[in-house]
């Protein structure tokens, strides 16, 4: 039997495959290329040429092209309508790769636009963001107060919403999140509770006094000694003044962080308040044997509001009267920076301790030695808020040899 037959039919059977193979191969780049926009390794040869498949390449090639612009253009329209918000607004997608951040997510995150396309994770700096974004997926929205540690930038508190979003522009598995900064309202709640604790017991003492004493006065007055009258009645003009200063404490501080009205910026307003409230210390400078001192450079007196001024110098030689133990000398000097126009108070009394420094313009904070002299904790507040009202800056430090400076700042845009 001749074997031409055969040998021609094994021929056919090896073609066969052959053509088999090259089809899957075809099938194969044709699913990456449609699925996953991915166009390595595209088949090639003379078969291909043979049975017309370029043709074929190139309309799977110009669908998913087509298909990418569709997704890269709906990704642009969202970037684009959220670009206005201020709210911040992140996706990530189901790699945990960033796919859009809106400028106050930048902003909020410290994300350069080369960042975008990178993890997520090293980017936000939160594990309780992480552990947000793995809820989200899981169930489909979801929650969460937020503390964000941002070094170097000041650490934030945000309120974080996450749900799932348009799989057509970031695929599917993509959240998105919006997140808004509670980091005035934190502080707020901070101070309301401390507020409450301190208030209530800083009002409490003395009332207390003034009851006690009051109703001795009223009980006994006929039995009491001359002296114990006039004790009694120094008690309660004493916790009078206590109570007074508290209260004209609390409401300086709600005026001027309530306050609506425009600032009337002055120039000179500074040294005039200086000088005014100079003078109407001199009595109690003299009493106390403490000379106050005005050093007062050449330069424009401070542009600053009057009223809000002369409230600024009250409140530090205030607390220097009654905060600077052994103090002989308080100087008020003036001077001008490169970052503005500069107030220093500086007197030679004992000076703050390191662990207190950093607080002592904290509200209702007060050293050991002010919780003995009966000091409310509110002066040094009033002094940066108002340094604050003016876009300024207040610091401390301990003066050389001794006693403590206060340093205020107040922008020379003003």
């Amino acid at each position: 039997m001749s074997t031409l037959p055969w040998i021609c039919l094994g021929l056919s059977f090896v073609f066969l495959i052959y053509v088999f193979l090259a089809l899957d191969d075809l099938v194969r780049w044709a699913r990456r290329a449609l699925l996953q926009n991915n166009f390595n390794d595209r088949p090639a040869g003379w078969l291909v040429s043979w049975f017309g498949f370029d043709d074929l390449y190139h309309a799977i090639e110009g669908k998913s092209l087509t298909e990418g612009e569709i997704s890269l253009a709906a990704a642009k329209r969202i970037e684009i309508l959220l670009s206005p918000l201020t709210d911040a607004v992140l996706v990530v997608d189901a790699k945990d790769l960033l796919r859009l951040a809106n400028p106050a997510a930048k902003e909020l995150f410290n994300i350069r636009d080369d960042e975008l396309g990178a993890s997520f994770i090293p980017l936000v700096k939160s594990a309780e963001f992480i552990d947000l974004v793995r809820r989200v997926r899981k169930e489909g929205g979801a929650s969460s107060t937020i503390l964000l540690h941002r070094s170097p930038l000041a650490d934030a508190w945000v309120q974080a919403s996450g749900a799932q979003t348009d799989p057509e522009a970031f695929g599917e598995g993509a959240v998105i999140f919006v997140l808004t900064e509670v980091t005035a309202l934190k502080r707020l709640q901070a101070m309301e509770r401390e507020f409450v604790t301190n208030v209530s017991h800083d009002l409490r003492t003395p009332v207390t006094i003034l009851r006690g004493y009051a109703e001795t006065l009223a009980d006994d007055f006929e039995i009491l000694s001359p002296e114990d009258r006039t004790r009694f009645i120094k008690k309660i003009v004493s916790s009078v003044g206590r109570l007074q200063s508290l209260v004209e404490g609390l409401l300086a501080l709600a005026s001027l962080e309530s306050s609506t009205d425009a600032m009337n910026y002055t120039p000179g307003a500074i040294h005039q308040a200086c000088h005014e409230v100079a003078e109407e210390f001199a009595t109690r400078c003299r009493a106390a044997h403490v000379e106050l001192k005005l050093d007062l450079g050449n330069n424009n007196g401070g542009v600053a509001d009057p009223v809000q001024a002369r409230r600024l110098i009250q409140n530090l030689i205030d607390n220097a009267l009654s905060h600077a133990a052994g103090a002989t000398q308080i100087v008020l000097r003036t001077f001008e920076t490169e970052d503005g126009f500069t107030l220093e108070v500086e007197d030679n009394g004992s000076g703050v301790s390191p662990s207190d420094i950093s607080r002592i313009f904290d509200r209702f904070y007060r050293t050991d030695k002010s919780r003995r002299a009966g000091g409310s904790g509110l002066g040094l507040s009033i002094v940066r808020q108002v340094a604050e009202l003016h876009g300024g800056t207040v610091g401390a430090t301990n003066a050389n040899p001794r006693g403590l400076k206060i340093t205020v700042t107040i922008p020379s845009s003003n």
